[in-house]
C-alpha cells in the first residue's frame, strides 16, 4: 500500500490557498477521511477499524447526508448499520470491486432525510463477536469542543515541544468537518504557544494544531484554548529539568 504524499505541504504549483493536499494526512498531522483506507488494513485482533469515508452530517451542503453507494473502511468481516437504533442495513466486504485488498471497503446506502438529527451506529463483527461500535450523531445542538496534547511531558531546553490538536466533534468524537469558530491560545507556565494565535478553525475543516515550545525553565505549562462558540478547554504538560549525560 503505497500513498503519493504522506501529508499536505505548502507549495507555489497549482495549490489551494498555497497549499496542495494530496496527502492521507493534512499539513497538522491530522488524518484526513482518505487516511483511514490504509489503517483499516491492519490486523483486527490487534486494533478493529470503522472508519466512515464521509461526514454524517445533515447541514445545508449534505441535506440528503453522505448519500448512496457511499464507502465504509473496516478490517472487520461484517458491518451492521443502525439509524436511531433501528436496522438500516448488514453490510459485506465488496471482494469483488476491490479482490487485491486484505480488507476492502465496505459500500452503503446512507441517503436520507436529515430533518430529525438521525443517529448512525455502525457494529462490527469478527465472527459471530462483536468486535467495535462506533455512533455518529448529525445534532450539532450536541456538538463538542476538543483538545489533546501528543505529550504530557517535556524537557525545558528551551527546543522541546508538542502538538496541541483541536476540533470541533459530534457527542460522540467524530468530527465535524465545517465546525466554524475561532479558537484563542492562553499559556501560563514555562511555554511558548507556536502557530496562529487566534486559529480560524474553519478554514482547516474543523480541525486544526499549535505546538507548545518550552522555555529555559521547569515547572507546570497550562494551555487554555478558548473556542468562541464552545468555550474553554485545558491541557497540563509538565516540564522537566535538562538531564546531564553520564560521565
Amino acid at each position: 500500500m503505497i500513498a503519493w504524499c504522506g501529508f499536505d505541504y505548502a507549495s507555489l504549483v497549482n495549490p489551494y490557498n498555497v497549499l496542495k493536499c494530496p496527502g492521507v494526512a493534512d499539513g497538522f498531522r491530522i488524518p484526513k477521511l482518505g487516511g483511514s483506507f490504509y489503517l483499516a488494513q491492519g490486523d483486527p485482533i490487534v486494533k478493529p477499524v470503522i472508519a466512515p469515508n464521509f461526514y454524517w452530517d445533515f447541514g445545508s451542503q449534505t441535506p440528503r447526508g453522505p448519500g448512496k453507494n457511499v464507502a465504509i473502511f473496516s478490517n472487520c468481516e461484517r458491518l451492521e448499520l443502525f439509524i436511531n437504533g433501528q436496522r438500516h442495513s448488514a453490510l459485506q466486504p465488496d471482494a469483488t470491486g476491490y479482490p487485491h485488498v486484505k480488507h476492502p471497503p465496505f459500500f452503503a446506502d446512507l441517503e436520507l432525510d436529515g430533518a430529525n438529527h438521525p443517529e448512525l451506529r455502525i457494529d462490527g463483527y469478527l465472527g459471530s463477536k462483536l468486535a467495535l461500535t462506533r455512533s455518529f450523531s448529525s445534532d450539532p445542538a450536541r456538538d463538542q469542543f476538543i483538545v489533546q496534547a501528543d505529550d504530557a511531558e517535556l524537557i525545558g531546553d528551551g527546543a522541546d515541544a508538542t502538538r496541541v490538536v483541536f476540533k470541533v466533534a459530534d457527542q460522540f468524537g467524530a468530527e465535524r468537518a465545517f465546525g466554524g469558530g475561532t479558537v484563542t491560545f492562553e499559556v501560563s507556565g514555562p511555554g511558548t504557544i507556536v502557530g496562529d494565535n487566534p486559529f480560524p478553525i474553519a478554514e482547516s475543516g474543523g480541525v486544526g494544531a499549535v505546538w507548545m515550545r518550552t522555555r529555559l525553565e521547569t515547572g507546570s505549562v497550562i494551555v487554555k484554548a478558548i473556542h468562541s462558540v464552545f468555550g474553554t478547554k485545558t491541557v497540563s504538560i509538565v516540564v522537566k529539568p535538562i538531564q546531564s549525560a553520564p560521565v
